[in-house]
């Protein structure tokens, strides 16, 4: 029977580099550190801090994250249970956004270690290695996965990910049942905190076919392996959620044919980051630097003669296979090009980079020019990296940036505005809210804030209830417009319609007191002492709460 032959350690460094691993760290840790103090930037953020308090103070809640999506509890189209975990961890142990900050440079440090781990694997030189991990370490467009908290979902994706491929090499070297064990507990760690996960068995595939000269028995008992945890997964998904958006074939593939360019932007930003947003849109992203970039990478590999054409396989199959999920995602649900999206895959553009002219001591001989120039470009990424993380260190300074780099986007123009709006700035607010209508007048939220920006103006402007009711067409249930609703319903002396929408209020939200308030009150000015009666005993009926001496006050009307 035929013997694998063990894994070989990667050449010796033309620069000799101690302790390449603390220096990375260090480097990281001084570029990242102004960040553990960044705020909030209401982009998802918010929900998992402030709006699941209930949920992740409870450690009782622990098994439930694994049977409810990420958004909503069953309606979801995400279902990422070990993001969940990592935010119940934060809330329990501090509370503090520090914390959830610590926890995001943490995973980033463990990717980049465990990186530079596998780069050794295979088999590259030990200067090339640093080299590509402290780019990728430093990179700017991997920056959204530290200092935007929800952005851990790829680096934690990465770090079970590497984590996983490192224990099956181990597996192979050593033939001990643990790593392979090992190995299958990082892939389902892997997938069910993201679903992009399920390609890593791909990975791991193109890895002994390509690089290793593996035994049959070895592949039936991965395969093996891999399908157990995947239908395992499928299974927990299935039980725990049901998108609502259910898109068609043809929609999928109008989809992802619609996304192809964004291949192309990926590999620009990857190589030349110089047009980096916080909420990228396709539509506002230039192609023209990633153009340049696919060509100069071709340049480089075509250059070089000897190249392992296998590695370079390899590697383009990382870059495309983890980045595929992306352009499946439909527009309903999710029409941004995300940059911390970049976070796994570009892995495979650095492991394309080792295999180009740049690092064959063949041809450039004296490689101490490319560690050198190499460091020079992780230097530049250093500074653009650094300017680019200021503009998640708060809600206004992001949302500002958001429409500058993405002006065709009503989502960031109407994030705005509601962020100036409650900062008090209405006349800022209403240029952006009025931008959002502009773009797509079906915009949620942004006919409300009009409407509350128009009364700021003047109460008593028609053009008030026309907004609302606009808002409630193309958003109905929206509570605050729903309440505001009854209110200038009420003013205006329609009782009726105040009614109805303040019982749509507590149809929509039992537990809200105001509402209830009003509505008891209309009822007693309307006197209606027997419906007001009943609807607070329907109320203590089903145990969702009635405002403090109303009772009292209905039971004394005569």
């Amino acid at each position: 029977m035929k013997k694998n032959p063990p894994v070989q350690e990667s050449p010796n460094s033309y620069v000799h580099i101690s302790y390449p691993l603390s220096i990375i760290f260090i480097i990281s840790i001084f570029l990242y550190i102004k960040s553990l103090s960044f705020g909030l930037t209401h982009l998802d953020d918010s929900i998992f801090i402030n709006d699941f308090n209930a949920l992740f103070s409870d450690i009782k809640n622990l098994g439930h994250l694994f049977f409810r999506g990420v958004f909503f509890e069953t309606t979801d189209s995400y279902y990422r249970p070990l993001l969940m975990v990592s935010f119940m961890f934060n809330k329990l142990v501090s509370g503090n956004l520090f914390g959830y900050h610590v926890t995001n440079l943490f995973f980033h440090l463990s990717s980049c270690g465990l990186l530079y781990y596998f780069l050794l694997k295979l088999k590259m030189r030990k200067d090339v290695c640093f080299l590509l991990t402290l780019l990728f370490a430093v990179h700017p467009a991997l920056s959204q996965a530290v200092v935007w908290i929800p952005g851990r979902n790829d680096s934690m994706l990465t770090t079970f990910a590497l984590a996983s491929l490192l224990f099956l090499i181990y597996y192979l070297e050593t033939k001990k049942w643990y790593n392979i064990a090992l190995h299958l507990l990082f892939f389902s760690m892997a997938l069910f905190t993201k679903e992009s996960g399920i390609i890593l068995p791909v990975i791991a595939l193109g890895y002994l076919l390509l690089l290793t000269h593996t035994e049959v028995k070895n592949y039936l008992l991965l395969i093996g392996g891999w399908m157990s945890i995947g239908c395992a997964w499928f299974y927990m998904r299935s039980i725990s959620i049901t998108p609502i958006i259910k898109p068609t074939v043809s929609e999928y593939a109008e989809g992802f044919i619609n996304r192809l360019p964004l291949f192309i932007h990926y590999i620009g930003k990857s190589f030349l980051p110089f047009n980096l947003s916080v909420f990228p849109m396709q539509a506002d992203t230039s192609i023209y630097l990633g153009l340049v970039a696919v060509l100069l990478l071709t340049a480089l590999l075509f250059l070089h003669k000897n190249s392992n054409k296998k590695m370079v396989l390899f590697g383009s199959a990382w870059f495309v296979l983890f980045l595929l999920p992306a352009f499946f995602v439909p527009k309903e649900i999710n029409e941004q090009a995300f940059e911390h999206r970049l976070y796994l895959p570009i892995i495979g553009l650095f492991i394309l980079l080792s295999e180009t002219i740049l690092y064959s001591e063949k041809y450039i001989s004296n490689q101490k020019i490319t560690f050198w120039a190499s460091i020079v470009f992780a230097s530049l990424f250093v500074i653009i990296n650094y300017g680019h993380q200021q503009k998640f260190k708060n809600e206004i300074t992001f949302w500002e940036n958001a429409v500058i780099d993405s002006p065709s986007s009503s989502y960031a123009h109407k994030l705005l505005g509601v962020k100036y709006f409650i900062k008090g700035s209405t006349e800022k607010s209403n240029v952006h809210i009025q931008k959002a209508l502009e773009i797509d007048s079906t915009e949620r939220y942004a006919s409300f804030y009009y409407a509350k920006y128009l009364q700021t103006k003047n109460p008593a402007d028609p053009k008030i209830v026309y907004y609302l009711l606009k808002e409630d067409q193309y958003n109905p249930g929206f509570l605050d417009n729903v309440f505001e609703l009854a209110k200038v319903s009420f003013d205006k002396g329609d009782k009726v319609a105040a009614k109805h929408y303040l019982e749509e209020c507590v149809r929509v939200a039992p537990a809200f007191m105001m509402a209830k308030n009003n509505l008891i009150l209309l009822l007693m000015e309307s006197e209606k002492k027997q419906e007001a009666l009943d609807k607070i005993n329907q109320w203590k009926k089903d145990k969702t709460g009635v405002p403090d001496g109303l009772e009292e006050q209905v039971n004394k009307m005569s």
